[in-house]
This record gives C-alpha cells, sequence and structure tokens, in this order.
C-alpha cells in the first residue's frame, strides 16, 4: 500500500513545494532561482527510501550537506519528515547505517581507548506518511476556506503584499502559503506575514469601492477557484483513495534497524555478510 502513499506525496511536492528554494534568506534575491524544484527531488528521493542517513541521501543526491539539511528542516517543520539525531563513532556510524542495517549485526565490543574516539552527531530522516495525510487534507480544507472568505466579503482581495520584502502575490498564489503556526499567508522568500494590499480602486477617503469593479473582482476570484480545482484535483482524489489504506509506519529508528538487521540475517542465514 505504500505505493499509494508514495504518490500522494509526489503530488503534494508538485502542489505546494514546486518553487521552493533551499537558499538561506540572506543569500541575493538573483541568486534564489538557480535550485527551484529540489525539494521535489528531496522528496521523490524520500519516497524510495526509508530511514536514511541524510549525508547518504545527500551523497546520492549530488548535493551539499548543508543544502540538503536547510530543506529537511523546513519539511521537519511542515510536519513531512520525522528526523533523528545521534551521536556515535566513526565505525558505529558505518554499522548502524541505515543503508546496511538489513546486512550487518549491529552488536559490536568496545576495544579498549573506544570510549576516547571522537564521537560526530549524524542525522537521519523518513517521511511521516501519517502526518502528511493529516496536514494535506488541513491545508486543502483552510486553502478552500481562505478563498470562500475573500468571496463572502464585499471588499474582495485582488492582491497580497510581504510586509517584509515587498513581495507579492495574488490571492491564488497567497493561498499556497499558509502557515499551520498562525493560519496567515507567509511570503516565500523571507517568511514574512503577507498582509492585505490597499484597495486602489476605494477612495482616499475611505469611500466606497466601485461596483462594477468589485464585481470583476468576484468573477475573478470565483475563477481562481475554479482553477485551484482542477489543479488540486488530482491531489484530492488521491487523499481519497489513501482515506482507508494502512497508513505506512517504519517506527523509530533503533527499532527499524533491529527489524532491518533481523530480516537481513533471516534471508541470508546468521553469519551471512552479503551486501543488499
Amino acid at each position: 500500500m505504500v505505493e499509494h502513499y508514495n504518490k500522494l506525496v509526489k503530488l503534494v511536492a508538485r502542489a505546494f513545494y514546486d518553487d521552493l528554494t533551499s537558499k538561506g534568506d540572506k543569500q541575493p534575491k538573483s541568486g534564489r532561482s538557480d535550485n527551484r524544484g529540489i525539494a521535489v527531488v528531496i522528496l521523490d528521493a524520500l519516497t524510495r527510501r526509508q530511514w536514511v542517513r541524510e549525508e547518504d541521501l545527500a551523497k546520492d543526491l549530488k548535493l551539499h550537506t548543508k543544502q540538503l539539511r536547510r530543506t529537511l528542516r523546513f519539511f521537519e517543520e511542515e510536519k513531512i519528515i520525522t528526523r533523528f539525531h545521534r551521536r556515535e563513532t566513526a565505525k558505529g556510524a558505518k554499522i548502524f547505517s541505515a543503508a546496511v542495517a538489513v546486512t550487518v549485526d549491529a552488536r559490536h565490543t568496545t576495544k579498549e581507548g573506544e570510549e576516547k574516539v571522537k564521537l560526530h552527531t549524524h542525522s537521519y530522516c523518513c517521511l511521516d506518511y501519517a502526518q502528511i495525510y493529516d496536514v494535506v487534507r488541513y491545508r486543502l480544507h483552510r486553502m478552500k476556506l481562505k478563498l470562500k472568505d475573500e468571496l463572502d466579503n464585499k471588499n474582495t482581495v485582488q492582491e497580497y503584499i510581504c510586509a517584509t520584502c515587498g513581495k507579492r502575490y495574488n490571492a491564488l498564489d497567497a493561498l499556497r502559503l499558509i502557515s499551520f503556526d498562525d493560519d496567515d499567508f507567509h511570503c516565500e522568500s523571507c517568511n514574512g506575514k503577507l498582509e492585505i494590499e490597499s484597495d486602489k480602486i476605494a477612495t482616499q477617503d475611505g469611500g466606497d469601492v466601485d461596483e462594477n469593479a468589485r464585481r470583476r473582482r468576484r468573477e475573478k476570484l470565483k475563477d481562481m477557484l475554479q482553477k485551484l480545482e482542477s489543479e488540486l484535483k488530482p491531489l484530492m482524489d488521491q487523499i481519497n483513495r489513501v482515506k482507508d489504506l494502512p497508513v505506512p509506519e517504519f517506527g523509530n529508528l533503533q527499532a527499524w534497524e533491529a527489524r532491518a538487521a533481523a530480516a537481513g540475517r533471516a534471508a541470508n542465514g546468521d553469519g551471512s555478510d552479503k551486501s543488499q
């Protein structure tokens, strides 16, 4: 059943994170677009893995480790993935590496003086399918509710502007940027809060908006809602497809390693040192 959830992850990646860049906020704007789409590549790669050491994932994807971890931290905040950090010796890192856990006996003896070996922190990650399902359903609900609120509002909003960097978004683009922390829209470039752009048609004295202009805006928002539903239909269909399926669960890193190692020994016979 995991393939149905993996398809859901891929649709989510393309619907909400296609324009995400792993550049830091302090990077110049001119350099922010050179790695757009990297988030989709990372999520696609995670659908082909269970628990994976982040250094190994960066190597496989030919990404700098810092670049990868910046995106993974974002996905952790979005409740898309689960991460685990562990201090290990170089020997321990090899033994407990998720990439070879199915073939290695996790038991190892401690040699004299090994406690003096420098420890390094290694990070592991995997997709959290249960949270992904809930997060996506909530996001879709909030997007529709926000757009409906605008349609019900007499002075419907056409644009949002970032209070920090000044970047502008139309109502449809802003819907994709809703935050789970405060239910507000946040800029994809600097994470600043988006504010409603002042109605340019209203008079400076706060007069009423022209009725024809209001009608045109409402029609535009209705078109946006139809476009939104059309674009997200494959995602919504997949949500309905997996709602009654058991959620893939790998457990925590240690439990997964133990199961994988036991399965590897059972498949290859005790003492086998074949690689996966």
